[in-house]
């Protein structure tokens, strides 16, 4: 079980590395196979937050540092408000209720 997950894991974060995204669309169905759906999404963000830090460090010499600084802290800052925004309406609204 967990060299499917360490290959996949490592297969993905290769395939993803050139296009940009994707990490998540593949390695989620996968951990939720094996694991519960909460412990599937955090392992993701895991893999998907150790996936940047690596590729920071891999092609941080080759970094346009204004143009980093100015989308950098731009979509800093958007996704902390999209979190804010996404926990705010996470509690469902009923509008109608029917029963059969």
């Amino acid at each position: 079980m967990y060299i499917v997950i360490a290959l996949v894991s490592l297969l993905a974060s290769f395939l993803t590395f050139f296009s940009g995204f994707g990490l998540g669309t593949i390695l989620l169905p996968v951990f939720a196979l094996f694991f519960d759906l909460p412990t599937s999404i955090l392992l993701t963000a895991l893999v998907h937050f150790l996936n940047n830090v690596f590729k920071f460090f891999l092609v941080s010499k080759k970094i346009n540092k204004p143009i980093f600084l100015s989308f950098g802290i731009t979509s800093l800052l958007a996704a902390f408000v999209g979190a804010w925004c996404l926990k705010q309406i996470s509690a469902p609204i009923i509008l109608m209720q029917y029963q059969v």
